[in-house]
């Protein structure tokens, strides 16, 4: 039975394609904006829009802010979809953001954690260690925080 078993190191080294991230933080900025451009100007009158906007056709201006944020939140979805991670078995990653390619060392810590480690063009080193929250034959769901506050994405066994 033992043999039957696989240690996490070999169920992560495949590779992994990004399907969702979850960021409530994020999601908590889209919702404060989307409200924010449903009531845009819609209680003040022409003068007060030209004074406080500098224009009275507000809502020309809400299309256009609503478009804008149905773009960024298609490129948004875009750089998920097209993420993909490659562990090896002997410790490199290759990490693909939407063909931004990057090269890592990657390891589990003693608690169990994804850390991967980029080497600069200066020599020094930076770390990201992850929380893993998932990780199956079908699945592997990572932990994270960074300048966006934590997100989580999960991710499914790639194409070959």
């Amino acid at each position: 039975i033992a043999s039957c078993t696989q240690s996490k190191e070999d169920m992560i080294a495949r590779k992994w394609k990004a399907v969702t991230v979850d960021n409530k933080d994020l999601d908590e900025a889209f919702a404060a904006e989307e409200q924010f451009i449903d009531t845009f100007g819609k209680n003040n009158t022409d003068a007060i829009n030209l004074a406080m906007y500098g224009f009275t056709n507000v809502d020309s201006a809400r299309e256009s802010l609503k478009a804008q944020l149905k773009d960024y939140r298609m490129m948004q979805q875009h750089a998920v979809e097209n993420t993909v991670f490659d562990f090896d078995k002997k410790g490199t990653a290759v990490m693909n953001f939407s063909g931004q390619i990057d090269t890592v060392k990657w390891n589990l810590t003693k608690e169990g954690k994804l850390e991967l480690e980029e080497n600069t063009k200066t020599g020094a080193s930076s770390k990201i260690t992850m929380e893993i929250l998932e990780l199956t034959k079908t699945a592997l769901k990572l932990k994270f925080t960074d300048n966006s506050g934590t997100s989580t994405v999960t991710f499914k066994p790639a194409d070959k």
